[in-house]
C-alpha cells in the first residue's frame, strides 16, 4: 500500500465514508456523474450513474442484509487508477457469504469518477442476493 499517495488517501476517504454512510463526504470526493459498475447477473448487478443512483445503490446493500461486514485488505495505486481489495462477510435470509472483491477506481481531477466492482466468487454473490 502507498499510504501517502493522494489517490490512496482518496480511496481511504471513500472507504470510510461508505462504511459510515457519510453521504456529505461522498458528495465532496465523487464527481457529480460518478458511475458504478457491479459485476454479475443478479439483481444487484449493473451500472449506476450519478451520485443519487450510486449512493442509493450502496445504501441499499447494507439495508438488504441481516449482517454485512467489510474488511479493507489493500489499496494499490497506478496512474489515475486505484485498486481496492476487500473481504466481505454477510448474512441474509439464512444465507451466508464470505468472499473477496476488487474495486477499480478511476480518478478524475482528484475525485472518484468511476468504479468497477468485481467479486472473486460471483456465483456465490449472485445467489446471496437472489
Amino acid at each position: 500500500m502507498i499510504p501517502d499517495h493522494p489517490h490512496a488517501r482518496l480511496a481511504r476517504t471513500v472507504w470510510q465514508a461508505v462504511s459510515e454512510g457519510d453521504a456529505d463526504t461522498l458528495s465532496e470526493v465523487c464527481t457529480e456523474d460518478i458511475a458504478w459498475h457491479a459485476s454479475g447477473r443478479g439483481r444487484r448487478a449493473g451500472s449506476y450513474r450519478g451520485q443519487e443512483a450510486v449512493f442509493a445503490h450502496l445504501a441499499s446493500i447494507g439495508e438488504d442484509a441481516d449482517r454485512f461486514d467489510l474488511t479493507l485488505e489493500d489499496i494499490m495505486v497506478g496512474g489515475e487508477r486505484v485498486s481496492v481489495l476487500f473481504g466481505m462477510s454477510g448474512l441474509r435470509k439464512g444465507r451466508r457469504l464470505e468472499t473477496s472483491f476488487v474495486l477499480l477506481f478511476r480518478i478524475e481531477g482528484g475525485r472518484l469518477a468511476e468504479v468497477w466492482s468485481v467479486a472473486r466468487d460471483q456465483y456465490a454473490v449472485d445467489e446471496f442476493w437472489a
